[in-house]
């Protein structure tokens, strides 16, 4: 998000400055600048940025400048939103969906650490934002407890279609596949339904020939176990297989290839996942956690984080010919052509910065 706006942006000749601890790796903008803050020792945590605070006073005297804060958890965000509001500066707050209350409530110990965290040191920080930007409708209804009286934008996440295009076109046809696949591509990690996912394709495959291919880095040694060890006890064993981490055009070619792409996230703000595969011509289902309410009007699933419900979706897709997967897949391209691409979303952006001077 942080790299496709300082392009978009940078690409209108609006000059760039990200600030950011240098335990983050990010490239510099186009006609931009990165400035990178060492961290306190044992800050890997937090990542407090020792010299933030004085580049951000300074810049914060200066007239014709927004700022934007994306993230709600770190020091960065703390600090930089307690001198912004002391200063007056405009300001744009992203919390990227880390308000959302299953990430709230998954744990009884970080439950009890977020809202002792949020009560004492973040809301009151947060309180002289200008404006706080929500990706969905869904995600804005989340954020205005937290946020009351303040002014709330939604702007939809974006892809980059003129680089997507680039890998798609790489690709000369959709091959012929010895077997076809359902696919999940993302963190192997709870939030995202995977065992949902699993536990529906156990469920729904048993008279269909399609296999699940899961790809992705393991959150945790742990957890990629555990799904290891649910496959075999479902004895799907044979049909599921864990490709690990892909990327670049390896990961469009399996996009390409998919019968279809499932993402069951409990929570999730549109999901980058979801965009890209429907750039292919792929379909996708997805939960209604997403907040893509205009998903099933253009040929995408929607469907409850439940393992009943996504089974019944998966025997719908197993189901459909070629003609009705194709059809489906194209219309959700021109979904994201019109709502989701940075040709839809970028001017919502200028428009926003521009307001705040």
């Amino acid at each position: 998000m942080v790299s496709q706006l300082s392009n978009y942006l940078a690409g209108h000749g609006i000059e760039v400055s990200v600030l950011t601890p240098e335990t983050v790796e990010n490239g510099t903008p186009p006609n931009g600048r990165l400035r990178k803050f060492p961290v306190l020792f044992a800050g890997k945590i937090w990542r407090y940025p020792i010299g933030m605070r004085a580049d951000l006073a300074k810049l914060a005297n200066l007239a014709g400048l927004v700022f934007h804060i994306h993230g709600v958890w770190m020091a960065p965000q703390w600090l930089a939103a307690r001198v912004l509001s002391r200063k007056g500066a405009p300001t744009i707050l992203s919390p990227h969906n880390m308000l959302n209350s299953w990430l709230w409530n998954n744990g009884l110990a970080r439950s009890v650490k977020k809202r002792i965290y949020w009560h004492l040191l973040a809301a009151p920080a947060f309180h002289g934002i200008s404006v706080i930007h929500a990706i969905t409708p869904l995600e804005r209804e989340q954020l205005a407890p937290y946020f009351p009286g303040k002014h709330l934008e939604v702007i939809a996440n974006g892809i980059d279609l003129e680089e997507v295009d680039q890998y798609i076109g790489a690709i000369k046809a959709r091959p012929e596949l010895e077997f076809p696949f359902i696919l999940f591509l993302g963190r192997l990690h709870p939030v995202k339904g995977i065992e949902l996912l699993i536990a529906a394709y156990a469920k729904s495959v048993k008279s269909y020939p399609f296999r699940l291919l899961i790809a992705g880095p393991e959150s945790s040694r742990a957890y990629g176990l555990k799904l290891k060890t649910m496959i075999r006890s479902l004895g799907v064993e044979k049909q599921v297989t864990f490709l690990g981490p892909v990327s670049g055009q390896e990961k469009w070619n399996l996009y390409r290839q998919a019968w279809a792409v499932c993402n069951p996230s409990h929570t999730e703000v549109l999901g980058l996942v979801n965009l890209e595969a429907a750039v292919t011509g792929t379909p996708v289902i997805t939960t209604t956690n997403t907040g893509l309410v205009d998903w099933p009007d253009a040929g995408g699933i929607l469907v409850h984080p439940q393992v009943e419900e996504l089974a019944q979706a998966l025997s719908q897709v197993f189901s459909w010919t070629e003609g009705e997967r194709r059809d489906r897949g194209q219309r959700l391209r021109r979904l994201v052509e019109c709502r989701y691409s940075w040709k839809a979303i970028g001017p919502q952006w200028l428009e926003l910065y521009s307001s705040l001077l």
